[in-house]
């Protein structure tokens, strides 16, 4: 059972609450942003504080408006960054993570915040023998289901706290003591601004496999258009092995991981952003982000990606179907970028979802 928290021009800033914001640990949570959850996390946070609430920033060393008091570890590949993944440990570092979450979790009880809010996957925010207090607590769902963290949020029941969704799909992989808010992500459309459009398309996020940006590339080749990649090797093998072989430095290029700033300028001057998830996408920030700058996307219907563009501005494509995908493409060239950017700003303002997070966080702490 899901609810939908409301949206709209009635939500009002309300008096301020003190709040801890948690992160995950694995990178620092700062420009350019690793992935869609470290960018969630920065904004919202950054909204929160523009709300008139007192945030204290729980994440790894090295980002941005954390405190330093304490810092998450992050994963160290050592000597080794050929092997870096955005899943896997190499041997001691979740157990140095693991020990850190606990040492977190005690700070959080012992300081007293109206409300905790839990973005992380660590499965020792929930009550343990070493920290079986309760906390007022709104844990996010950004992914589907992880068994791990299910299992911990059974044994804990009502103790767990509250749950939110960034989508109905994702929602509905999880089991919760009681129902899951479904609050989408927002964009700053004030950063994300409108931009001319162009000739070429553009991929951007992590580069891995989940991602399939390598059926971008086949999509745009079909069609004769060129294609600009930017982002993060987040899979060293897989870039290797899909990518590389790909590119040619003329009509497909790959631009290496950009600044914001000039992430959010390529992404207005081209003419369309593919999207392309290969596993049940929860939200797909990077689709937002591309329409609040006017660029239309051509995505794989898939997850919550597909949920929340159904009615939008936007072109769907079989999963997986690369003619499919060449053909939301083609549609999605003639979509009026004003329109695009409209949507977005009425159905996924960064401060729209920060004032249906402040109501939820009001609601645990009178329960």
């Amino acid at each position: 059972m899901t609810i939908t928290m409301p949206s709209g021009p009635a939500l009002r800033r309300t008096p301020g609450l003190k709040i801890a914001f948690v992160a995950p640990a694995r990178y620092p949570i700062r420009e350019p942003y690793a992935g869609g959850l470290e960018a969630f996390c920065h904004t919202m946070v950054k909204a929160l504080r523009q709300e008139g609430h007192e945030v204290d920033f729980f994440a790894a060393k090295g980002s941005d408006g954390n405190c330093p008091e304490l810092e998450l570890p992050g994963v160290n590949w050592g000597a080794n960054p050929e092997l870096a993944t955005d899943t896997g440990y190499p041997d001691g570092e979740r157990e140095r993570e693991d020990r850190a979450f606990i040492a977190l979790r005690q700070l959080l009880v012992r300081r007293g915040y109206d409300i905790v809010h839990n973005n992380s996957l660590s499965p020792w925010m929930f009550p343990s023998e070493d920290s079986p207090e309760e906390l007022p607590m709104v844990t996010t769902l950004h992914t589907p289901l992880i068994d791990e963290l299910q299992d911990v949020i059974a044994r804990a029941g009502d103790a767990a706290g509250a749950f939110a969704a960034v989508s109905h799909v994702t929602a509905a992989d999880w089991s919760t003591p009681h129902p899951i808010a479904v609050i989408p992500n927002g964009v700053n459309v004030s950063d994300w601004f409108p931009g001319p459009g162009g000739a070429s398309a553009v991929w951007f996020g992590r580069l891995v496999p989940e991602k399939g940006p390598h059926l971008a590339i086949d999509a745009c080749r079909l069609l004769g258009l060129p294609l600009l990649l930017a982002g993060r090797k987040g899979d060293h093998r897989y870039f290797q092995e899909e990518i590389a072989p790909r590119l040619n430095g003329e009509s497909i290029r790959w631009l290496g991981e950009l600044s914001h700033a000039g992430l959010r300028a390529l992404v207005g001057s081209c003419a369309v952003t593919v999207v392309t998830p290969r596993w049940e996408e929860p939200f797909g920030l990077v689709a937002f982000e591309s329409m609040a700058c006017g660029t239309p996307v051509a995505a794989f219907a898939r997850g919550g990606l597909g949920e929340l563009l159904a009615h939008a501005p936007a072109a769907l494509a079989a999963p997986d179907d690369v003619v499919s995908l060449a053909q939301a493409i083609h549609i999605a060239l003639h979509i009026k970028r004003a329109k695009v950017r409209e949507w977005v700003v009425g159905n996924h303002s960064l401060i729209q979802t920060a004032r249906r997070y402040t109501d939820l966080y009001r609601e645990v702490m009178v329960k």
